[in-house]
């Protein structure tokens, strides 16, 4: 005879989010034109999915401003940031102010979509899926093309702050 398992009580959300805040991750900027408006937000939830075919989920609440847009357009940009992007990272997380003035955005060739001008690499990604998930929804992208700068060095999300990653000697 087969017990069943216990049904265990989730953690709170403090204690979630002090879990999550020891992985450090990526930061990015995920860019769209949708509507003829430009969009985007700062991320640190970008992760690869697949290699055939060569997939990236990134996740976005949807109680964020650009969630329609980004839900619904057919392609956007992941924009991976910098150590030296920090500003863009916060103007990308802020909410009810121009995030594209500045100066630091151009189009992408061969596209409408905007995109960080010095961001150390560009994921031109069309739209595959949108899956809800609890309070967010994961946008899964097939990479169509790629834009890397791998010189420069990447920023990174950890404990609730900026760091740069440098590697050991």
């Amino acid at each position: 005879m087969t017990v069943p398992a216990q049904r265990r009580t989730p953690v709170s959300a403090q204690d979630y989010r002090e879990a999550m805040s020891l992985l450090a991750a990526p930061v990015c900027v995920v860019t769209t034109r949708h509507d003829g408006q430009d969009w985007g937000l700062t991320t640190s939830t970008v992760t690869g999915v697949s290699l055939d075919p060569p997939l990236v989920s990134v996740s976005v609440a949807r109680s964020a401003s650009c969630h329609g847009a980004l839900s619904r357009a057919p392609e956007f940009v992941v924009n991976v940031l910098g150590d030296h992007q920090r500003r863009l990272a916060t103007r990308f997380s802020t909410r009810d102010i121009d995030r594209f003035a500045g100066g630091e955005i151009s189009v992408l060739p061969g596209t409408e979509l905007p995109v960080l001008t010095d961001a150390s690499a560009h994921y031109l990604c069309t739209r595959q899926d949108v899956v809800a998930v609890g309070d967010h929804d994961l946008l899964i992208g097939e990479l169509t093309d790629t834009r890397l700068r791998p010189e420069a060095s990447p920023l990174a999300w950890y404990r609730r702050a900026f760091h740069r990653i440098e590697p050991y000697d």
